[in-house]
């Protein structure tokens, strides 16, 4: 009982901080969302240690999924680990390389609503102003993000996205790199907002022409 089997968290802001517990006292703690805290539970459990979920987490920023091994518990890492803090310690010598818990990068669907439609909306499959039952998109491609890091000596971290989940359609960047792409993505994501707040309609302040927050 040392090893703790990759949990089914989804990278969202944790709600549930789960104790995790085995034959001498508190070993790790895990962390889930509400969606997710009940298979977590049950991952922690079929592996053989006892989890007691607690509806409170106290270190703020934590994702589902995210794991912390007390250094004194049974949990911790052996002298000599060659794993980083962060690997989720599956498969790393198959794939040649340690991987942290990947993210998604696709936005969880909401529930969809029990009540029949509003008045306003028009008839499934009735003309639009774009033509007869025009149809948007309903499917994203699955995209994730996690660090990765080559098992050979003197390797460093870089990020990794994976469009569709297969090895030809990741894209690694460095950390620097991840950085600056966040800055840009803030950006852009900004000047939509922007743009989206003059098309709302008249009453409505536009930001500054230089995006500014």
């Amino acid at each position: 009982m040392s090893v703790l089997p990759p949990l089914p968290g989804c990278g969202e802001l944790a709600t549930i901080r789960i104790e995790v517990y085995g034959g001498g006292g508190l070993d790790a703690a895990a962390y889930a969302c509400a969606w997710h805290a009940a298979s977590i539970v049950a991952t922690i459990e079929a592996a053989g240690w006892s989890a007691c979920p607690a509806p409170r987490v106290p270190e703020s920023g934590r994702p589902c999924g995210h794991v912390y091994r007390y250094p004194t518990g049974g949990l911790a890492d052996p002298p000599g680990d060659t794993h980083p803090r962060w690997c989720d310690r599956d498969g790393c010598a198959a794939r040649r390389r340690h991987r942290s818990t990947r993210l998604p990068l696709t936005p969880r669907s909401p529930a969809p609503s029990a009540g029949p439609p509003a008045a306003e909306d028009p008839p499934t499959g009735a003309p639009t102003a774009k033509g007869p039952a025009f149809e948007a998109p309903t499917t994203e491609a699955a995209a994730d993000v996690a660090l990765a890091q080559a098992t050979v000596p003197g390797a460093g971290p870089v990020l990794v996205v994976a469009v569709g989940g297969a090895e030809p359609g990741e894209l690694m960047l460095t950390l620097d790199q991840g950085r600056v792409l966040s800055y840009r993505l803030r950006r852009l994501l900004d000047l939509a907002a922007a743009t989206h707040a003059r098309r709302a309609g008249p009453g409505v302040r536009p930001r500054n022409r230089r995006g500014c927050p």
